[in-house]
């Protein structure tokens, strides 16, 4: 259920039409307020705007609102297409769901609605002098929260075309998708080693799709192992590639002669299969994306070893901040029955920073931030990190060897590389 609710919510944020279509209903109530004023409620005292002077500004504010809003789609699209075409397409889904562009188009049109309807309303006569009054001081706060709008909103979209912009936004991504690996290792299941085996009488589940494990629904397989009494072991993990045939659960220790093909059908489904990995749970994903931003930096075309700086700054502020929320919230496992493969550390670390030590080996200083950055993370993580750590460290350093050539450039990076000496 998780997965439906977490997929529904990234649907609906990457969806542009929402808001517009929530802000011209309120849009609609809010006239339909003054139209109902008109009924219930006469004024103790003699008070009266004149239709002409209400007409008169909804005219000019559904005129203007309708250019303002195509204008502002349009350099909203041409904002994200800049975004993406500087960082990586992964980052689209993140970079669209951007709030503050889709509230200033939606303010936009519910004001231009919100103007035809008001007009509608007095043209045919259904607003008399006390729904014009309350029409006449909602369409001047209309009127002050569109001028606002407008201000803020030229200042934002100035930055969301810049690459920092999409940074800040993966990094908030990847550091929400880390930390909750690091609190639920087994996506609130037993964590168990992905090299584990079941026992001898276990019965093999398996799956019906072809794909890339997208989502393990550890409460589902929770129900049923505590309704049959048996253990649910899954043999997958989040970002594995299966196949039709493909083992990815085994069930033991129970009886096992309960477990018919409804039930088998129940788990195959609880581990979700699709076309490709899902942003909404895979933390290594986010921090590939993240990755993947300083690696197309240091392509031939940009060559900007800056941005990749700024990438391994990222990546040490979200392995920093998920590391002490872990340690704040500690590990935590709600179904004993279920058994989940997690994620190593080398598999993270390796989709962390194996793209940016690779392609910015010949930059020496994108070598040695390299070092310095896992150097700073080391002190952050657990003990189970270390090793990865140092074979990362490793790694980057032979790389660096074998592509710089000044013994100077060399010598920085062995310098920077302490980790890898431990």
């Amino acid at each position: 259920m998780r997965f439906f609710y977490n997929s529904l919510m990234d649907y609906l944020a990457e969806r542009l039409w929402l808001r517009p279509a929530l802000f011209g209903v309120i849009a609609v109530l809010v006239v339909a307020l003054a139209m109902t004023v008109d009924q219930l409620f006469m004024l103790p005292f003699a008070f009266n705007i004149e239709p002409e002077t209400i007409r008169g500004l909804l005219t000019i504010m559904a005129s203007a609102m309708l250019t303002v809003a195509t204008f502002a789609v349009s350099v909203m699209l041409a904002a994200y297409v800049a975004a993406i075409s500087a960082s990586t397409p992964r980052a689209f889904s993140i970079v669209v769901a951007d709030s503050t562009s889709k509230q200033a188009i939606s303010t936009f049109i519910g004001a231009f609605t919100f103007s035809v309807v008001g007009l509608i309303g007095l043209n045919v006569g259904f607003i008399q002098s006390s729904g014009r009054i309350v029409l006449f001081f909602a369409t001047l706060c209309v009127f002050a929260v569109v001028v606002g709008t407008l201000i803020y909103w030229i200042d934002h979209v100035a930055r969301i075309s810049t690459v920092s912009s999409t940074i800040d936004k993966v990094q908030i991504r990847a550091r929400e998708m880390l930390t909750r690996h690091l609190i639920h290792p087994g996506h609130g299941g037993t964590p168990v080693f992905a090299n584990a085996q079941p026992s001898e009488r276990a019965l093999a589940v398996l799956s019906r799709f072809t794909g890339t494990v997208q989502f393990i629904d550890v409460d589902a397989l929770s129900d049923l192992a505590s309704e049959i009494e048996v253990t649910v072991h899954v043999a997958v993990r989040l970002g594995d590639l299966v196949g039709q045939g493909t083992e990815i659960a085994w069930i033991y220790d129970g009886p096992l002669e309960a477990i018919d093909d409804a039930a088998k059908r129940r788990i195959s489904s609880a581990i979700r299969v699709g076309q490709s990995r899902h942003r909404s749970e895979d933390p290594v994903l986010a921090l590939k994306t993240l990755s993947e931003i300083g690696d197309r930096a240091l392509s031939p075309g940009i060559n900007d070893p800056g941005t990749a700086n700024d990438i391994l700054d990222a990546l040490v502020q979200v392995f920093s901040a998920a590391a002490e929320a872990s340690q704040d919230a500690g590990t935590s496992s709600q179904h004993p029955r279920v058994l989940v493969p997690i994620v190593d550390p080398e598999a993270v670390l390796t989709a962390a920073f194996e793209q940016i030590a690779r392609d910015g080996a010949g930059f020496v200083e994108v070598a040695v931030h390299l070092q310095h950055a896992l150097s700073v993370i080391s002190n952050c993580l657990p003990a189970a990190w270390a090793d990865p750590l140092r074979v990362q460290s490793a790694r980057a350093l032979e790389r660096a060897k074998a592509a710089l050539d000044h013994p100077y450039d060399l010598s920085r990076v062995e310098a920077a590389a302490k980790l890898a000496a431990t």
